[in-house]
């Protein structure tokens, strides 16, 4: 038995890594910070873990220097751009989010892929609702049942109010509904 853990000891930090993806973050501040410069998606996985857990500052910390080279990184960087966009109320913020997400969405590898839409839905940052819903519009039914989609909000700004009443009252999350904004 020993031989054989030991033939694995290679790989003991990206097994730790995958576990604390796999189950939901569970111990992601003990294994993943660690592995931040040793692992790339440790870095990446991170950001999302202080995403959720609304710590969009320390989020920002640790993406804030990262070159994105790759379409999930853009995506990410410009996640973390807007909501620290939102939380700051800075308009420059939700700007430099919708760059990194039209980079996404205006690629010719992305721009028909989901991912792609999503990111050309970045109007909505800019207030361009109009614009936002036509690519809302295009991948809505992959996104019936998920609270943090936009489309209500959009389908209110450009004036469907009875819309977007309805979509309002399919959110299921309790923090959403307590949010007065």
């Amino acid at each position: 038995m020993d031989n054989a853990s030991s033939s694995f000891a290679f790989a003991k930090e990206p097994i730790r890594h995958n576990l604390v993806v796999f189950q939901g973050g569970e111990g992601a501040l003990q294994v993943l910070l660690p592995l931040v410069d040793v692992i790339p998606e440790a870095r990446l996985n991170s950001v999302i873990y202080y995403h959720r857990q609304d710590d969009v500052q320390e989020s920002y910390n640790l993406i804030k220097d990262l070159e994105p080279t790759m379409p999930r990184e853009y995506i990410l960087k410009g996640v973390v751009s807007a909501a620290l966009g939102q939380e700051m109320c800075s308009r420059n913020q939700l700007k430099i989010a919708q760059q990194f997400f039209q980079l996404v969405g205006g690629s010719a590898s992305e721009f028909d892929t989901i991912p792609g839409k999503q990111c050309m839905a970045s109007f909505f940052l800019l207030e361009q609702f109009d614009d936002a819903l036509i690519y809302l519009n295009s991948f809505k039914s992959y996104f019936y049942n998920d609270d943090t989609f936009n489309y209500a909000q959009a389908k209110a700004a450009t004036g469907n109010t009875s819309e977007g009443e309805e979509e309002f009252l399919l959110i299921q999350s309790e923090k959403m509904k307590n949010d007065y904004i």
